[in-house]
């Protein structure tokens, strides 16, 4: 996993991304987040992480995770978007369609066959997901005439504030820092210290994940140093307080 450390200026965007980096935790999310039908026909023994930077260009989201992979036998990439703004952003179709272009744009240019990609919207945020999943659904007035002239695409939303902490916990329970993290990023999102406290799953993990996670709430959850040391003893975190406060 990247060392850099999280910092208090997007605690959000570095949980998710130091999360999506451990392949195991992509193929865990893949197989038991996405839609059936999608999930069963990617090959998740042929997939390899593709850092969003790298594409020559595209340096505004620079935190979203894109994945290569066969889909339906065929070379194509997964594109995550991690939303976790305390309101949905309709801006997240225009984010879409600049990274799909400005990679198809590339790959033009070096003579290559153009790569199917299919987005994927991760939300946590407080508000409602009211944002379109398909592009022309922004449009306020499309004529039937218009349409076929006008860009069109899906993405798949995966909202954790419409999932119980339950069903979370089923889908994720054979990677436990994928469950801690998920689980992590909806609760502090609602400010549910009580549910944060059950997740005890964190007590068993290495200490270097144990910490990642408490890093992650001193920066992401607004709380008293009592209620931080409740959460911290009842998660068996008492033993990096310590070093934890240094690094703050």
């Amino acid at each position: 996993m990247p060392k850099d450390p999280l910092i208090p200026k997007d605690p959000h965007d570095r949980l998710f991304k130091r999360v999506m980096s451990d392949e195991a935790n992509v193929r865990q999310f893949i197989k038991e987040f996405l839609p059936k039908e999608l999930s069963s026909q990617i090959d998740l023994n042929d997939m390899k992480l593709i850092p969003t930077e790298k594409v020559k260009g595209y340096n505004k989201y620079y935190m979203d995770i894109a994945v290569e992979c066969k889909i339906a036998g065929t070379k194509g990439q997964l594109y995550f978007v991690f939303e976790h703004k305390s309101y949905p952003d309709p801006g997240v179709l225009l984010q879409i369609l600049s990274y799909m272009t400005i990679l198809w744009d590339e790959e033009i240019k070096k003579n290559k066959p153009l790569t199917s990609v299919i987005p994927v919207v991760i939300y946590h945020g407080t508000a409602s997901w009211n944002v379109t999943t398909h592009f022309q659904g922004q449009f306020h007035s499309l004529d039937e005439i218009v349409k076929p002239y006008t860009p069109e695409f899906n993405y798949v939303l995966v909202d954790l504030t419409q999932l119980t902490n339950e069903e979370i916990e089923e889908k994720a329970k054979a990677t436990p820092f994928l469950m801690a993290s998920l689980l992590l990023m909806k609760l502090v999102a609602l400010r549910d210290i009580e549910d944060i406290t059950k997740i005890t799953v964190i007590i068993k993990l290495p200490e270097e994940e144990k910490s990642i996670l408490f890093l992650y709430l001193f920066y992401a959850l607004d709380v008293d140093q009592n209620t931080m040391h409740r959460i911290a003893r009842e998660l068996g975190g008492e033993e990096i307080m310590p070093s934890l406060a240094e690094k703050l």
